[in-house]
């Protein structure tokens, strides 16, 4: 597993947190920053999942 993957899911996992914790607390910005960390992870977790689709592609010769 690629380790942007990984980083990826925590990211998105930590913004998921801020989000809930956010609501909780009645912060918009706080409700900001979880939902940037929520996409900014799922963009790296994509990016993950493509470059390690690439890298396990055969080059023909």
């Amino acid at each position: 597993m690629n380790s942007d993957i990984v980083v990826g899911k925590w990211k998105q996992l930590k913004g998921q947190m801020t989000q809930w914790w956010a609501e909780w607390f009645d912060d918009d910005s706080a409700w900001m920053t979880g939902n940037n960390d929520w996409l900014s992870g799922i963009l790296q977790e994509d990016y993950g999942k493509r470059q390690e689709g690439v890298s396990s592609e055969e080059t023909p010769h």
